[in-house]
């Protein structure tokens, strides 16, 4: 996503109930994913807040019928997970499965499972099973084996800030250059492993 120009910050938010946010501001595209969540959950947010800003990029729909929300949690199935790729690995859906499959394709047990079932491949019934294994194992909301997954981390805004540090310019600077209040700066740049130096 940096590659192709998307600003991309990972920021405590405070709070498990926003997993990230999206929008264009002005000619570019910029998520913010929760620092919270884990690596294969912000794959998911990633890919989910990509799906709106390639789809939902004039900010609204004109079907009231559709739901965005929806849309781009389709799309980020398939860019995650396409079809054509995981459909033949769906054919067995019991637990140890589903964690072989989460370190392959770098997704939760439960976003594999839930894409099982989105393609028709189980059942109302067998999802509830499934949700009912997950909640007595206590993996409903910290699954296992999740330090496995590769950790993708924000690369482009730190290094633009390292190069910027380099060439002299302050906390102070940032904070001017960015519209930011001056104290929320370190924070908002510094990479999730540098945030507890101190400002400059």
């Amino acid at each position: 996503m940096e590659t192709a120009g998307t600003i991309v910050c990972e920021l405590d938010l405070g709070t498990h109930r926003i997993d990230g946010l999206s929008q264009w501001v002005s000619d570019y595209p910029l998520v913010i994913v929760n620092s919270w969540s884990s690596p294969s959950h912000k794959r998911l947010t990633l890919a989910h807040e990509l799906g709106h800003l390639v789809m939902h990029a004039d900010g609204y729909v004109d079907d009231e019928m559709i739901d965005v929300e929806a849309q781009a949690n389709e799309f980020a199935a398939e860019f995650l997970m396409p079809e054509a790729e995981i459909r033949h690995q769906l054919k067995t859906l019991k637990l140890p499965n589903l964690l072989a499959l989460k370190l392959e394709w770098g997704v939760s047990m439960q976003a594999i499972f839930e894409r099982a079932f989105r393609l028709g491949l189980a059942s109302g019934t067998d999802r509830q099973n499934f949700y009912r294994q997950i909640s007595r194992k206590g993996w409903r909301t910290e699954e296992p084996e999740e330090d496995r997954v590769p950790v993708e981390s924000p690369r482009l805004v730190s290094g633009l800030v390292a190069q910027f540090r380099s060439a002299g310019l302050t906390n102070d600077d940032f904070a001017d250059l960015t519209g930011y209040a001056r104290d929320a700066v370190p924070d908002v740049f510094l990479p999730q492993s540098g945030r507890h130096l101190s400002s400059v």
